[in-house]
């Protein structure tokens, strides 16, 4: 029996196939990518992917040489919502903004949950050793804000700030994520979710293989 695809399956899928259309070519240059006949390569969040250009499948390598492991919803999204999105010339403006301010810039009708965040908090809460090592080995750059805090590429290009307070005897942990001004020069509002959510699941992942 036939297991029932997700809308996000089918989302992802019908991107991808419309990823086949695109200059790749022009993509490669705009970013500073490499490419071959075959596939278009970009780097995310500490790992190495792979875009097919004749079927739009994109996989990615755990050990950074062999690509076995297809991409999941936020990872295809990310990038396909980059590359056909973003301005000819976006550029950093180098000045930080909240995921609200970022809302009111896109006049975004999305409501903006000031708890979405709350699990990875929640999961990182107590851990903050484990938590500031998993953001050096994602090759952040400490912040001197909150409790700990780290500046960290998504892609090669675009940073993104996290900063964690530590639960205490009054307060639960808390999480906020900020982006340059001109993040939407580069992404949808929506897709900063996407990227948020893999780099806060890759931050997960790295301390539970590491405790």
């Amino acid at each position: 029996m036939n297991q029932k695809k997700s809308n996000y399956q089918i989302q992802s899928e019908k991107l991808q196939l419309e990823f086949i259309k695109w200059d790749h070519e022009a993509i490669a240059k705009k970013f500073n990518l490499n490419l071959d006949k075959q596939y278009l390569y970009i780097d995310f969040v500490g790992q190495k992917y792979r875009i097919n250009r004749q079927a739009g499948i994109t996989e990615n390598s755990k050990d950074g040489r062999s690509y076995e492991t297809k991409a999941g919803f936020n990872e295809i999204m990310s990038f396909l919502d980059l590359f056909y999105y973003s301005k000819d010339e976006p550029k950093l403006s180098g000045r930080w903004d909240t995921i609200q301010s970022v809302s009111r810039l896109a006049h975004s009708g999305t409501f903006v949950a000031s708890s979405h965040f709350d699990r990875y908090a929640k999961s990182f809460s107590g851990k903050c050793k484990e938590f500031e090592k998993a953001c050096l080995i994602l090759h952040g750059k400490p912040a001197n804000y909150a409790d700990i805090s780290y500046i960290i590429k998504t892609f090669d290009f675009l940073p993104v700030m996290i900063q964690f307070w530590d639960c205490d005897d009054e307060f639960p942990a808390q999480l906020k994520l900020l982006w340059d001004e001109n993040i939407l020069d580069y992404v949808h509002f929506e897709t900063t979710y996407y990227i948020a959510d893999h780099l806060l699941n890759r931050i997960k992942e790295i301390i539970e293989m590491t405790e």
